[in-house]
């Protein structure tokens, strides 16, 4: 099975040591032995709504093998507002690449998390709140980890001690708990 990680900065792990992020903890989760899952992390620093809207086909279809079980998991949102996007504008970004890759693929989309900045997390909320009803529009299974992480103070306080945007080691490992307990149920039995 090939899984298909495409996002920003947060989906490619950046400031956790182990190099892991979110997604390689979910796949060692997921496959152990590690000879069951394909996974490419498609993570880009900084990269907005726009830029996956203009990389992600490119990106996924130079890799996949046709015959072969694949699913296309998004996580974007959280550099939009500091380059610039608004709200609409990322909306309609992600309107494009979701109904786009719906069409062709089986996706799952994962919402940003929130962030330290009073502003930029505001934004990266209403953000959120607006990819939800994208996704229940669209059809497509979303997991509001905006909202999940919000609750919890442990990875809160895990961002707090960095960039006030990339949690460490800690914050992935509470990201890729909840992530790997939506996301199995679509995965697991694709591997029997």
């Amino acid at each position: 099975m090939q899984l298909f990680f495409v996002g920003d900065s947060i989906t490619l792990g950046v400031n956790d040591p182990d190099r892991l992020g979110w997604t390689g903890r979910v796949c060692r989760r997921l496959d152990p032995e590690g000879d069951r899952i394909t996974a490419y992390n498609l993570g880009v620093r900084a990269s907005t709504t726009r830029h996956i809207r203009e990389r992600w086909r490119q990106e996924v279809y130079e890799r996949v093998v046709r015959g072969t079980g694949s699913l296309l998991i998004f996580s974007f949102g959280a550099p939009d507002f500091a380059n610039g996007l608004s709200s609409a504008q990322s909306l309609s970004n992600a309107r494009n690449i979701l109904g786009s890759a719906s069409g062709e693929q089986r996706v799952i989309f994962i919402c940003p998390p929130p962030m330290r900045n009073p502003q930029r997390d505001s934004s990266t909320k209403e953000l959120a709140d607006g990819f939800v009803e994208l996704c229940r529009e669209l059809d497509i299974p979303c997991l509001d980890l905006n909202y999940s992480l919000r609750q919890n103070g442990a990875y809160l306080d895990d961002i707090g001690r960095g960039d006030g945007v990339h949690p460490g080691k800690a914050g992935y490992g509470i990201m890729a708990d909840m992530v790997y307990d939506f996301l199995s149920p679509f995965v697991t039995p694709l591997l029997d």
